[in-house]
C-alpha cells in the first residue's frame, strides 16, 4: 500500500471513529432522552439571571436556546474574542468548560462594571484585555452558583472555576471526539443579546445517569430559591468589587515609548546600546492592563526603586501634544 494510500485509510479511520462518537451522542444520550437533564437546565436561566442580574443596574433575561448532544471539538473551539472558564466537578472526577461568545464578554464587562446602559447601537468591537478575563470570571462563578442550584433537584455536585482562558487545552481524559452535552443560553441586556455555552462531558454523567433517566418532574422537589431580585440594591457593587478585587492584572512602568524602523530592530544584538529621548528619569508612565493611568515619579528607597504617583494621565491632553509634536 503506497504512503498515499495509507494516509487516505488513517483519515478515513479517524472521521469513522468520529462519526461513530456521535452517533452514540445521538442516541441513548440524547438529551430528550434525559428527562432529569431537560429538568435541571428548564430551571437555570431562572436560577441564572436571579445570579448574574443581580450584578447589573441593567436588566438581564436568560432563556435556554437549545440542549443538545455534541463532540468536544464542535462546541470547544472558541472564535476570537470569545473566553472559556475551565471548571471543575469533583464529585464526577472531570472538568465542564463554560464559554461566553465575543458579544455576551463585551456586554457581562460593560454592565458589570456599573454602566447604566447599552447603547442603542451596540457596543463597538475591541481586542480582549487580561481585565476581561478577571471580570469573566465573575459571570463563570455565578454560572457555576446556578448550576449548582439547578442540579440540587437531583444531586448536590459543585463546580469550581479554574482558569480563564481564550483557548481550550483539553483535559487528558478528554479528546476531540469526546461526545458532550452542551446547553446554549441567551443573556439579553435591555435588547442586546449575547451567548453562553455549558459544556459537560457525557463522561461525568455516567455516576447519575440513572437518576437522568428515570426522574420525573412532579417527583422531585424544587430547587433551593434563588436570591430575591438584587438590582436595586446597592450590596450588588459591594459583591462584585469583592470579587474582582482577588483578581490579579498587570502593572508596567514605561519610561519611554516611541517607534523606530524595522530594520534598526533586526541589528539589535548583545551588547547594543539604544538611546532615549528621555532628558530626565524621574518620569514614568504608571500602565494598568495595557491602560495608561497615572505619570509617576521614579525614585529609590533602601535597595530597590520605588514610584510616587504624581498626577493622573490625561488622555485628551496627551492625544493633543502627540499630534503637535509636543
Amino acid at each position: 500500500m503506497s504512503d498515499d494510500a495509507l494516509l487516505e485509510a488513517t483519515l478515513s479511520l479517524r472521521e469513522s471513529e468520529k462519526s461513530l462518537e456521535r452517533a452514540l451522542s445521538a442516541g441513548q444520550n440524547r438529551p430528550d432522552r434525559l428527562p432529569g437533564l431537560q429538568m435541571i437546565f428548564g430551571q437555570l436561566p431562572r436560577i441564572m439571571a436571579e445570579e448574574v442580574g443581580s450584578l447589573s443596574h441593567i436588566p438581564l433575561r436568560v432563556r435556554l436556546i437549545e440542549l443538545f448532544a455534541s463532540t468536544i471539538d464542535d462546541t470547544c473551539t472558541l472564535p476570537a474574542g470569545a473566553f472559556a472558564g475551565v471548571v471543575r466537578a469533583e464529585r464526577w472526577r472531570s472538568w465542564l468548560y463554560f464559554i461566553a461568545d465575543p458579544a455576551i464578554s463585551l456586554l457581562f464587562v460593560e454592565a458589570a462594571t456599573g454602566s447604566e446602559s447599552i447603547p442603542r447601537t451596540g457596543l463597538p468591537k475591541r481586542k480582549p484585555t487580561p481585565t476581561d478575563a478577571n471580570v469573566l470570571r465573575v459571570l463563570f462563578r455565578r454560572v457555576s452558583r446556578a448550576l449548582t442550584n439547578a442540579f440540587s433537584i437531583l444531586v448536590d455536585v459543585d463546580f469550581d472555576v479554574g482558569d480563564i482562558v481564550e483557548k481550550i487545552e483539553l483535559e487528558p481524559n478528554l479528546g476531540p471526539s469526546s461526545p458532550v452535552i452542551a446547553a446554549r443560553l441567551a443573556l439579553d441586556y435591555d435588547g442586546h443579546e449575547g451567548q453562553v455555552t455549558v459544556v459537560i462531558p457525557q463522561a461525568a454523567l455516567e455516576t447519575i445517569r440513572d437518576l437522568l433517566v428515570t426522574a420525573v418532574p412532579g417527583e422531585v422537589a424544587s430547587p433551593a430559591p434563588g436570591r430575591p431580585d438584587t438590582n436595586d440594591d446597592p450590596m450588588w457593587s459591594k459583591q462584585l468589587a469583592e470579587e474582582i478585587a482577588r483578581a490579579f492584572i498587570g502593572l508596567n512602568g514605561v519610561l519611554e515609548e516611541r517607534t523606530i524602523a524595522l530594520g534598526e530592530v533586526e541589528k539589535f544584538k548583545v551588547g547594543s546600546v539604544i538611546e532615549l529621548q528621555l532628558s530626565s528619569m524621574s518620569r514614568v508612565r504608571l500602565d494598568a492592563d495595557e491602560s495608561p493611568l497615572f505619570w509617576c515619579e521614579l525614585g529609590k528607597r533602601d535597595h530597590g526603586l520605588i514610584l510616587r504617583v504624581d498626577q493622573e494621565f490625561d488622555h485628551e491632553r496627551e492625544a493633543v501634544d502627540e499630534f503637535y509634536g509636543l
